[in-house]
Formats: C-alpha cells, sequence, structure tokens
C-alpha cells in the first residue's frame, strides 16, 4: 500500500470514528430530550395533584371551622356531666328544683358500640305523678339543663285526680370522651 491508499484508510477511519461519535452524542441527546419531555409530564402531574390537594385542604379548613364552631358552642354542655352520678344529681336536681312527686326511678350505665368518643350512656327510667304544667315545665328545664339528653320514649295518662298526669319517661344521656381518639387508634406510650 502505497502513503495515498495509507492516507485514505486513516482518514477513512478518522471519518468512521465521527460519525460513530455524532450517532452516540444524538442518541444520548434522543434520551435526554426524552427524560426532560417526561420530568416535564410528571411535574405537570405534580403541579395538578398539588392544586387538587390544596383545593382539598381548602374545603377541609372550612368543614373543620364549621365543626370547631360547634364544638366551641358545646363543649361547656358536654362537660358538664361526664359520669353516671352526675347526671343522676343533675336529674334529680331538677325535680327536686321544681317539687315534682318521683314514684320510681332507675339508672343504669350501658356500653355502647359508637366508638370511643360516645363509649357508654346513661339509661335513665323515671315515673312521675304531679299537675300537668309542673310536669311540662320539669321536661323543659330538664332538657335546658342537660340538652344532650334523649327521650326514647314519654308516655303521659291521667292521675287519681283530674289535674294530675302520670308520666312514664324513659331518656338517654351520652356520656362524651372529648380526649378520645375518634379514629379508635391507641396512642403509644413513649
Amino acid at each position: 500500500m502505497n502513503g495515498k491508499q495509507l492516507a485514505c484508510v486513516v482518514l477513512l477511519l478518522i471519518v468512521g470514528v465521527i460519525v460513530y461519535a455524532a450517532r452516540m452524542v444524538h442518541g444520548n441527546t434522543v434520551a435526554t430530550v426524552a427524560e426532560a419531555m417526561a420530568a416535564q409530564d410528571a411535574a405537570h402531574a405534580a403541579e395538578r395533584a398539588k392544586d387538587d390537594a390544596n383545593t382539598i385542604l381548602l374545603y377541609t379548613k372550612e368543614k373543620s371551622r364549621e365543626l370547631q364552631r360547634f364544638l366551641t358552642a358545646w363543649k361547656p354542655q358536654i362537660m358538664r356531666v361526664d359520669s353516671r352520678q352526675e347526671v343522676e344529681e343533675a336529674i334529680q336536681a331538677t325535680t327536686r328544683g321544681r317539687g315534682i312527686f318521683v314514684v320510681s326511678q332507675k339508672f343504669e350505665d350501658k356500653r355502647t358500640p359508637e366508638g370511643p368518643m360516645i363509649a357508654r350512656r346513661v339509661m335513665a327510667s323515671m315515673v312521675v305523678e304531679d299537675e300537668y304544667s309542673k310536669v311540662m315545665n320539669w321536661l323543659g328545664d330538664l332538657e335546658q339543663k342537660m340538652p344532650l339528653v334523649r327521650i326514647t320514649s314519654c308516655r303521659l295518662s291521667a292521675a287519681s285526680s283530674g289535674r294530675q298526669v302520670h308520666m312514664e319517661v324513659a331518656m338517654e344521656m351520652p356520656l362524651v370522651d372529648l380526649n378520645a381518639d375518634p379514629s379508635g387508634a391507641t396512642k403509644k406510650k413513649s
């Protein structure tokens, strides 16, 4: 091989190396552009997810603000009575305050499946006899003093005299524990 042929072969090798390097650089560029496009798509998706999460957060804050106002208004009522004895004392205080004749009364504790915040209820059954207006005013006083009381049954009938009524009333009072975790999860002690 003469010098010209050798120079052509060397030149051909150099051109081949340049073409090979150009293809490698082009392949890397295409891969990098594809990665950049995928990253840009992921960034747009993350931005949409962030906007959705912010919308949900604002909705949840507004809803919890409403619940916080409700809790603030009712917390004194809830905290007023937190044991069976306090329920009994409050009911008996209203009967004494109105001078209602109590024929019989029964109080009992019941566990409820409603979760840790309302784990117990006090069930009260009472039979009272007195004037109609006194009995109705007593029931109103009871509702005013203990607004969480739910009357489950109430039967009115005539008593021995014309102005008196015989009332059999059953009620329940939930004992709310505001310190309980509403999700029911137990807290670990550290």
